[in-house]
């Protein structure tokens, strides 16, 4: 569970936050009127993040990039899309697994 804090004790505690999240691996929600609006993420946690959003930018990208062509009349076959499909969401569920390890 992550911990919580508002946005005000985050101006008289931001060294401390940093470190707890630093230290314990812990995210830190900011809130402001009780709504949770930021996080503070370790740096390593970060990155992690940003290689994912790249890897589902290109999966997405490859299953676009084959309904343009379809919709200019260079269609797949059935085949081939079900292929395509089934490649994207190997890969998925291999991302999936390997972060639950």
């Amino acid at each position: 569970m992550p911990k919580v804090i508002t946005s005000t004790d985050l101006q008289k505690k931001t060294r401390e936050m940093i470190d707890w999240t630093r230290t314990r691996g812990e995210p830190v929600v900011i809130e402001t009127y009780g709504k949770p609006m930021a996080a503070i993420l370790s740096y390593d946690e970060y990155q992690a993040y940003q290689q994912y959003k790249q890897a589902r930018a290109a999966r997405f990208a490859r299953l676009q990039e084959a309904a343009a062509l379809n919709a200019a009349g260079n269609s797949l076959t059935e085949v081939e899309a079900l292929a395509l499909v089934d490649a994207v969401r190997q890969e998925l569920y291999a991302e999936r697994n390997q972060a639950e390890a």
